[in-house]
């Protein structure tokens, strides 16, 4: 083709990679053909405006091991691509936009469509257009004949689904050049080759890849723990992301409940802080259809410390003040429960250092009398606290690195 004027050319290649692999291996299924038709391209293309990378895992084994092998084969690519991009080429490594997709299910669902046809093939695409969640849709293709049809699928159409594909935009004039259009090539059939696209279609893609991006993301999140609001016992905690492993909470307590008598009374205070490891967060637009999430979602470890002031008192036989501090460890799991809030469950175990003083009431109740006899210090080790709380994340829009130029 000969791009005149200024019209934007976007054009789309693909390498494919082995199981549980991140590396580009020039022999597996058509690479070697589909490397040095890449290789050529770069070396006689115009300008490069910019390059959207999208890379995907088949959709077996552990899901955050795919997540990671999408991450690991798109920033392969990109290396592969600046490897290859003649030197005297004007070209910012930065306008290069990487997007791991996790399992690719959508392809799984295109290749049975067209490719698939043993007997069990209608209640295959069943499983796959049901609303139920990844894990379940395996569970289900591995009871169908006896676990054989999971094999076949995994060995016939679970290799051309672990890929990375990308599209490249030119936006300059270039005269005198001719391109050819990138093919696909499957694997099991070398000799049909077919365009990728039409040309309305590559003038979509061009327009979307030069088209402002905007995401959002999590910025902070407000929570409350439900045991204590069950409780009327008043509390809330304010969680800031950093990135999308680590975090901090701040919490704070204070019930304060007083009898009209003097007899019985509650009164707490604590506050205290967090840091949070997430183990294994769901990237965005992978936890459900319905919710995009990019922080404070999944399994995580925290490291908590806190303290506080406590006033205690039930009629003569329980009458104390005193204050607190503790240290532990925290667990716990945080997933979507609808569109605009989260659902947390954890908890903490840890030491305590309680220094305490006991008081003797009068017989009116007007005036406290100390028993140092019973004032001391309790030492405690063991779990520390239990949270259900409910979690809304706030999120914040943000322009996505590339976009128009």
């Amino acid at each position: 083709m000969q791009p005149v004027g200024s019209t934007s050319v976007a054009e789309s290649f693909a390498l494919y990679y082995r199981n549980d692999r991140i590396d580009i291996d020039e022999e597996y299924l058509d690479n070697s053909v589909r490397i040095n038709h890449i290789k050529d391209y770069l070396a006689r293309s115009p300008r490069i405006d910019s390059i959207t990378v999208y890379a995907y895992a088949s959709p077996e084994g552990i899901y955050e091991r795919n997540v990671l092998l999408a991450r690991k084969r798109a920033e392969a690519a990109k290396r592969f691509i600046l490897a290859n991009i003649p030197a005297d080429r004007e070209f910012d490594p930065s306008s290069i936009r990487l997007r791991p997709m996790g399992e690719n299910w959508d392809g799984l669902r295109r290749e049975i469509e067209a490719e698939y046809h043993r007997t069990d093939r209608a209640r295959v695409l069943e499983i796959l257009d049901a609303s139920v969640g990844n894990d379940t849709k395996k569970w289900r293709l591995r009871q169908l004949d006896n676990g054989n049809t999971y094999k076949y699928i995994i060995r016939n159409h679970m290799p051309e689904l672990r890929l990375a594909t990308w599209i490249c935009v030119w936006t300059h004039p270039v005269e005198k050049c001719e391109m050819t259009p990138p093919v696909e090539i499957r694997f099991d059939k070398p000799a049909a080759v077919r365009p990728v696209g039409s040309t309305p279609e590559i003038a979509t893609a061009a327009q979307a890849a030069l088209r402002p991006e905007y995401d959002k993301r999590t910025v902070l999140a407000l929570k409350t723990n439900m045991l204590y609001d069950a409780a009327t016992w008043l509390n809330f905690a304010v969680e800031v992301p950093f990135g999308r492993r680590f975090s901090l909470l701040y919490e704070h307590h204070c019930p304060w409940w007083v009898t009209g008598s003097n007899r019985y009374c509650l009164e707490f205070l604590s506050f205290g802080g967090e840091f949070r490891w997430w183990v294994a967060p769901r990237p965005r637009g992978e936890s459900s259809k319905l919710v995009k999430r990019d922080a404070l979602v999944g399994h995580f470890i925290g490291l908590y410390g806190m303290g506080g002031k406590f006033d205690l008192q039930a009629k003569r036989a329980g009458c104390y003040q005193g204050e607190f501090i503790s240290i532990g460890l925290t667990y716990g799991y945080s997933m979507p429960l609808c569109k605009r809030l989260n659902i947390e469950f954890s908890i903490s175990a840890g030491y305590a250092e309680i220094p305490h003083r006991h008081y003797i009431p009068t017989a009116n109740y007007d005036l406290l009398i100390r028993d140092r006899s019973k004032s001391g210090t309790w030492h405690y080790v063991g779990p520390t606290k239990i949270e259900i709380a409910l979690v809304c994340p706030i999120l914040a829009k943000y322009r996505k690195k590339g976009g128009n130029r």
